[in-house]
């Protein structure tokens, strides 16, 4: 039986639950990857996640170079051109892992329709998470709308039945014939295109990708700054977290080897026992957010918690742009926006704060928010950001209470004390000292070229109160009204 793996979001070839079952199914197989025209028409090949993608299937695509097995490339709709190739090559089976979002299930299901169309059969499995969302419920058979039970629950099924990695690369049989040439000129091509004339990378500076840099980064932080990171995972001053979401989001690594290797270091090692341990329920989240979206889809275009879609949001584009920009005047919200739009990517603990900015301090809207960070982030992974930013707004599951609003100057000074977060990235400040660096209108003139705040935080304050109270007030007269 000849057959094909669809790789997407799976671009590694250890521990790959579809493509290891269809080892076991074929004896010739062509692994292939499909460029959706669509979808890169919405994300073309500048943005930052884009270009991750393409860092990773150059370094999938070197990986089964040395393994003698070459990547079929296309390019088109996947519904048309995979069963074209299928029919082509006469293959009987293709195998790809489960798209863990409601666009990607509809565009799976339109596939698999016109495979069994074309006479070839279809093998799906789950993979981008380690338990289904399906697996997890609660003592009634509803799903968990907080992260804290969730979380019991997810580690008893864990235990009972551990979702360990396979320890070895498993690949099907001979490979079928060998990829055009062309293959790996289009990734090339794509590539370049984020660049200029002189080859200076036009978009933000981009970690490695491929399923080699993404072992590596598992080990280092395993082996030194997981032991600290229950301490340190706040502090963006300092490397202390993974910094494995964008493999997590394309599936370089798998998130069961993180899971099974950070228990056995925290075996091996007691004392670092407590920072996996932290670590590891932040996987757990991550868990959480695509079971939330598994079962409430809606909550990529409303609030998870209806009474905040009355939220009278404040329509300022010049706030927002300042936002997007890093000029709000506030310098811990300012050093994350510009460490976004350097590199791709924010420390979480600032993700919070800038989030809770923009919805409290200026009311804008979060579906905003979540878009920008959706485009500019290159782990931009749909489940996760909504489920960030529904809680930074307080319309989400799990959500911070909505009279808990983070005052910016004072987030600073707990977790960038010496300020030196701030100085990285707002170099306008670099000549302040720690006392005045994250409310440098406060004891002297501003410096250079650094902007006054936008808004004043206590009264920001006041208006996102009222704001809020009014929306709930306003649900629960139309609950009583809908219930006489």
């Amino acid at each position: 039986m000849r057959g094909l793996h669809w790789f997407r979001n799976d671009l590694r070839l250890r521990d790959n639950r579809a493509l290891e079952a269809l080892s076991d199914r074929v004896e010739a197989w062509l692994p292939v990857f499909v460029l959706d025209t669509e979808l890169l028409a919405r994300h073309p090949a500048s943005r930052p996640r884009t270009r991750f993608l393409l860092d990773c299937l150059v370094a999938l695509e070197r990986d089964l170079a040395a393994r003698g097995v070459a990547v079929q490339v296309l390019e088109g709709r996947p519904e048309r051109v995979l069963p074209e190739l299928a029919r082509s090559l006469r293959v009987s089976l293709v195998s790809w892992n489960r798209s863990p979002t409601p666009l990607g299930e509809r565009r799976d299901a339109r596939v698999e329709a016109a495979l069994r169309r074309a006479g070839a059969d279809v093998l799906v499995l789950r993979d981008h998470t380690i338990v289904g969302p399906d697996e997890i419920r609660t003592k009634t058979g509803g799903c968990y709308s907080v992260y804290t039970p969730y979380r019991k629950a997810w580690w008893r099924a864990w235990h009972d039945a551990p979702r360990l990695a396979t320890p070895r690369v498993r690949l099907p049989g001979k490979p079928i014939g060998a990829a055009p040439a062309a293959s790996s000129a289009k990734l090339a091509g794509l590539l370049a295109a984020g660049s200029d004339p002189g080859g200076a990378i036009v978009a933000p500076r981009l970690p490695r990708g491929g399923e080699a840099v993404a072992a590596r980064r598992l080990a280092r932080f395993l082996e030194g700054p997981a032991a600290r990171y229950a301490v340190d995972r706040d502090r963006p001053e300092v490397d202390g977290t993974s910094r494995l979401s964008p493999h997590l989001r394309f599936g370089t690594i798998s998130a069961r080897r993180c899971v099974g290797e950070g228990l056995e270091r925290a075996k091996a090692e007691p004392a670092a026992r407590a920072g996996i341990s932290k670590w590891l329920d932040e996987l757990v989240w991550r868990e959480f957010y695509h079971a939330v979206l598994a079962h409430s889809p809606h909550v990529l275009g409303r609030s998870f918690r209806p009474e905040y879609d009355a939220l009278e949001w404040n329509d300022d584009e010049e706030a927002f742009e300042a936002w997007k920009a890093g000029r709000t005047g506030y310098p811990f919200v300012d050093a994350g926006m510009r460490q976004l739009a350097a590199t791709g990517w924010m420390h979480n603990r600032v993700r919070m704060v800038v989030a809770s900015f923009l919805t409290k301090d200026l009311l804008i809207d979060w579906r905003r928010g979540e878009r920008h960070f959706f485009d500019a982030l290159v782990d931009g992974d749909p489940a996760s950001n909504n489920g960030g930013w529904q809680w930074a707004a307080s319309t989400g599951t799990d959500a911070q209470p909505y009279f808990r609003i983070f005052n910016p100057v004072a987030q600073g000074e707990r977790w960038d004390p010496d300020g030196r977060y701030v100085r990285q990235w707002v170099p306008e400040l670099k000549g302040l000292p720690a006392g005045r660096i994250h409310a440098p209108w406060e004891g002297g003139t501003l410096p250079p070229g650094y902007p006054p705040p936008i808004v004043d935080h206590a009264m920001a304050r006041t208006r996102a109160l009222a704001a809020y109270r009014r929306a709930r007030q306003g649900a629960s007269r139309a609950r009583t009204r809908s219930s006489r």
